[in-house]
């Protein structure tokens, strides 16, 4: 699936009129309420949807932009979640987020778990490690970001897609790396595909009408230290 983030108001008009090929769109709560856009606005957007919708509520060492109290994001997401039709969640979080992984079985949502290691890079037994974490809670996608500078920090990314295939799993890298992993990834089976409609709400997110020669690719397929 190819999901479209949305993280500005501007981009709240997309929950209307989807551009085409976008299968998902994310929105960005954390994002959007750091511009200082109303809730009520982005809930009465979501409301009005055309679109399915992927609701995330990312924290600051998940790569988020709004300082989140506990209580606060979890009473946000309890307000939302009737509005989304699939929810995102961290795996660290998930011990302190009891309440809205019972509303999300609750009320049927799709759910997503995530885990994002953005500063240092997943080796293959944190990997292992990370997919029998995983496997304690029913997800519809299991997603993980994880720093890649390297290719082979790419090889050690893509070996649970290939012998992992049953587990519904969306894989990414950021760093440097990050648009190849968008390229090459979704061809080894990752589950989903980031695009944003606005603005990038990741390094590496490629916009959602992004068209890539052959010499483009070259930066990406040929990095330095490989």
């Amino acid at each position: 699936m190819v999901v479209g983030t949305v993280s500005t108001s501007d981009g709240l008009k997309y929950l209307r009129n989807c551009p085409k090929g976008i299968d998902l769109i994310e929105i960005r709560l954390d994002t959007l309420l750091a511009k200082g856009i109303s809730p009520d606005l982005i809930q009465e957007s979501m409301a009005h949807r055309t679109t399915p919708t992927l609701l995330t509520l990312r924290t600051r060492e998940e790569g988020g932009s709004f300082n989140w109290r506990s209580r606060q994001r979890v009473l946000f997401f309890l307000k939302f979640i009737p509005f989304a039709d699939a929810i995102d969640l961290e795996l660290t979080n998930i011990p302190r987020l009891g309440r809205v992984l019972r509303t999300v079985r609750r009320l049927k949502r799709d759910l997503v778990i995530s885990s994002h290691s953005l500063k240092r890079k997943l080796t293959p037994l944190r990997l292992r490690r990370l997919l029998q974490q995983f496997r304690k809670t029913r997800a519809s996608v299991y997603k993980i970001v994880g720093l890649a500078r390297r290719r082979k920090d790419l090889h050690v990314l893509a070996e649970p897609l290939l012998n992992q295939s049953h587990m519904r799993l969306a894989i990414m890298a950021s760093g440097p790396l990050g648009t190849a992993s968008r390229i090459s990834l979704p061809a080894l089976g990752s589950r989903l595909l980031y695009v944003y409609l606005d603005e990038p709400a990741g390094p590496g997110q490629p916009g959602h009408a992004t068209e890539l020669a052959i010499t483009d690719l070259r930066s990406y397929t040929s990095p330095k230290g490989a």
